[in-house]
């Protein structure tokens, strides 16, 4: 039985890839924020002895929205996986490193060269993209004499249950659902003509365990959709999914966060592993507002 070490295992995507790693019959070890510190070498050496995975998915790191401080926010990226990657190095398991890096890496790419690839040159517009990269690249450094194999992801956008109120479709299906509980008459809605691409957080974790199965150590993966959403379009379907219309819709003015319109390409991940996203966008935002609803 391949054991599977998911850090960052109780997060909106952690959850959903230890599920998918449970049915495909894996043994899953989940680590969150307590009791193992990340930064701490010894520790989490101590921790790796005792499970000794074949496969570690490194999903934990702070998130812009939980600590918008770059001086709290890059250290929790980075240490995170300065620490993992040094206690790999002073246990030597050589176990595959499934990496959950960020589309905020490549920040600010001109919409004429959408999709994004791989190979895009990365332009980051806050400090989560640059502290996402810092901790690839750290990653990277500390993997390239083979004391494990390392498989870096750059995850776009999830969408799907269990989303949190601090991501765009997060915020807006609480609005919704606030209006179908009859605690909001209205809803507030901004950046709608934003370009993103979302991908059910359920194909994500497909994606991650197609990774760890057929990705090639050191080789950088998009995990992506391909498909080009408006957070309007987002809007739009949680409110068919809730059985409303956009009469109830409040626009108010905010920004793009410094990128109108960003898609990436999932064609290398399509191409070496097979995987494609399953699950409609409808399909995710109806599941979201239900959840959300609960």
């Amino acid at each position: 039985m391949t054991v599977a070490l998911v850090t960052g295992a109780y997060g909106f995507a952690g959850t959903a890839l230890c599920t998918v790693l449970s049915e495909a019959g894996w043994k899953v070890v989940p680590v969150g924020r307590t009791p193992v510190d990340l930064s701490e070498p010894a520790a989490v050496v101590a921790l790796l002895d005792e499970v000794r995975p074949d496969v570690v998915f490194h999903l934990a790191a702070s998130s812009p929205q939980r600590e918008p401080d770059p001086a709290l926010l890059v250290p929790g990226v980075v240490e995170p996986t300065l620490g993992l990657c040094l206690a790999l190095r002073r246990l030597g398991l050589r176990p595959r490193v499934v990496l959950a890096g960020s589309s905020a890496q490549y920040g600010a790419v001109p919409a004429e060269q959408n999709p994004v690839t791989e190979d895009a040159q990365g332009h980051p517009v806050n400090a989560y993209g640059y502290a996402k990269a810092a901790a690839e690249a750290v990653a990277t450094a500390l993997a390239l004499d083979g004391a494990y194999e390392l498989v870096p992801v750059r995850a776009f956008n999830h969408i799907g249950p269990g989303e949190p109120v601090t991501t765009v479709a997060g915020a807006l299906a609480t609005r919704v659902a606030a209006v179908l509980a009859g605690t909001a008459d209205r809803v507030r809605a901004a950046d709608l003509g934003a370009v993103r691409d979302f991908t059910d957080v359920r194909d994500i974790a497909r994606g991650y365990l197609a990774l760890a199965e057929h990705g090639r150590p050191g080789r950088v993966y998009n995990l992506c959709s391909g498909r080009a959403t408006s957070v309007g379009d987002v809007l739009d379907g949680l409110l068919a999914a809730a059985g409303l219309d956009g009469s109830i819709v409040d626009i108010v003015g905010g920004g793009t966060g410094g990128i109108p319109y960003q898609v990436g390409s999932p064609a290398r991940i399509r191409a070496e592993t097979g995987w494609a996203p399953r699950i409609p966008l409808a399909t995710s935002l109806a599941d979201l507002v239900s959840w959300r609803s609960v």
